[in-house]
Formats: structure tokens, sequence, C-alpha cells
């Protein structure tokens, strides 16, 4: 049983991806919660032992914290907030949306995704940072909190080998679970197809940075979807919904297809630059390793 389990495990994060990604390092490109652990002083108000600010008692803050003196003064509780010294806070948001069954000469798109996230979750806690995981999906997501324990990347691992592309998209509510949530903020890295219409989910987006996360799409593609390699009538099935097909004449579809997808590729190109979004393409037949070290070494690039 252990065994099974340690290869299921390799075969989202492959040993050689590892081995790639130990020169790697995450760079940040605004100022988030930290870069390296204890780095420097960042924004994120803690538990340290420089005082920031005071603010209205909510449920579940720590009572220590209460500041008695300045709340009878008010007559109402006020607890001390401080600035801490602190690690990066990644959220991986992983599409899981039937649609990510797509796959072309065996590389399956959702497979492309698990092993990106794992790749990055992997790169995360190896810079003794934290990292959490959404799995977006229509029958309810698993959601694991951001944290930078030893035992974090094998429940991220997990979470990924138990988890099948099925139904229909649900990015939309996992991103608005994730802003409702107001974590300190941190990197956001969705992964996702893309395949769904745009707007609800870029108002999340946005709304996470209006809180001050840093926002990464990593743009999961398929090779069939791309270029539609169909030349007679065809019966397509939908992935994330069993009971829609369609018989279409590929023939005549091929260029109005082409045009449209051209499109779509655009606005979202057009969106992201406007927004200061990194946008990264990932083809499902591409290594995950090559994908991840082509962006930080342009990322690191930028930043220099």
């Amino acid at each position: 049983m252990a065994d099974s389990k340690e290869r299921a495990l390799d075969g989202v994060l492959r040993p050689e991806a590892r081995e790639a990604l130990k020169r790697l390092e995450l760079f940040a490109r605004r100022t988030v919660d930290g870069l390296l652990h204890g780095a420097h002083l960042s924004r994120r108000k803690g538990v340290s032992t420089e005082f920031d600010h005071h603010k209205l008692y909510q449920p579940g803050d720590p009572i220590k914290h209460v500041d008695w003196k300045v709340s009878a003064r008010h007559e109402r509780t006020f607890v001390k907030r401080y600035i801490e010294d602190t690690s990066l806070a990644v959220r991986l948001v992983a599409d899981r949306s039937g649609s990510l069954g797509q796959s072309t000469n065996g590389a399956v798109v959702f497979e492309q995704c698990a092993r990106l996230t794992a790749a990055l979750a992997y790169l995360v806690l190896r810079q003794r940072d934290s990292v959490g995981l959404q799995l977006a999906a229509a029958a309810g997501g698993s959601w694991i909190p951001a944290s930078s324990t030893q035992s974090q990347l094998v429940r991220i691992l997990e979470a990924l080998v138990a988890a099948q592309p099925a139904g229909e998209d649900a990015l939309t509510a996992a991103l608005r679970a994730l802003a409702d949530r107001q974590a300190y903020k941190g990197m956001v890295v969705v992964l996702s197809d893309l395949m769904f219409e745009p707007e609800p989910p870029r108002r999340q987006l946005s709304r996470l940075q209006a809180a001050g996360h840093e926002v990464l799409l990593i743009h999961l593609r398929d090779a069939t979807a791309e270029r539609f390699p169909f030349n007679r009538w065809m019966l397509f099935e939908s992935l994330e919904s069993a009971d829609r097909r369609y018989r279409v004449d590929a023939v005549a579809l091929k260029r109005i297809y082409a045009e449209e997808y051209r499109a779509w590729l655009a606005d979202w190109q057009a969106w992201a630059r406007q927004r200061d979004v990194h946008l990264v393409a990932a083809p499902s037949d591409k290594p995950a390793e090559a994908i991840l070290s082509a962006y930080l070494a342009h990322r690191a690039k930028e930043d220099a």
C-alpha cells in the first residue's frame, strides 16, 4: 500500500522535476507578505513586538491582545495589532472542471494542472514560505489552508492524486470564497483552461488584487482545442455535462472556430496586460518544469 501511494505521488511530482526546481526561486513582483522567511518587515499584521495600530475586537481575535485600558476609555473592545516578519503566502487555485479531462496523444490537461500545482507547492515550501490549495469543483472543492509545515506538501499531493476532473466550471465560486476569507495578502496562482464566461471570475480576481494579492494565471492549453484538427462531420460531447452533444460539420466550423479562439485568447491577454497580471501558457504536452523554469527566468529578469 505504501509503495503504491509513493508511486502515485511520484507520478504527480517526478523526481527529475524536484531536482530541476531546486535552483529556482519564486520572486514576488509586488509588496506582499514577504519574499523569504524573515527576510524583511512586511505589511502583514500579526504577533510580534512592534505595535502597529488598534482595531475593534472581532470573534476569533486572541484575548491576550485586548488593550483593556483603551477599551475601558472608549467603552468598546479594542485589540492591538503588530507588524511581524513573515513569509510569502501563496494560494494555489486549481480548476478541476470536466473540461480539464481533455487529452491529446495521452497528454491530459488535468494531469498537467496537477504537475504544475505540485511543483509550485514544492518550490514555495522549499523557500520556507507557506502554500495552500483550493481545488475548484462544482460538487464542492477541497480547501487546504496555507501552511509552511513539512507535512503540507504531502497533504497537497494527496489531494491532487485523489482529484479527478468532473462537472461544470466552479472557478468563480472558488475565487469568491478565497476573496471572502480576507486572508493576509500574498500571491494567488490560478491554474485553469479558462474555458468559461470570463467576466464572473475576472471580477473575483479584481477583488483579490484590490485586497493586495498578486495574481498569476497559468493557462492550461490542449493541442486539440487550439488546432481543431477535424475535417469531417463530428459528434462532440461536453466533458462538463454528459447530456450535451453536438453533431457538426467540422470543415465548415474550422475557420470560425480558429477566429473565435484567437479572439478569445487575445481578449484574455489584453485583460491580463491591463490588470498587470502575468498570463503563462502551459501546453499539456510540455514538461511542467520547463514551463516554470522559463517563466521564473522571465520573472527574475523583469524584476532585476
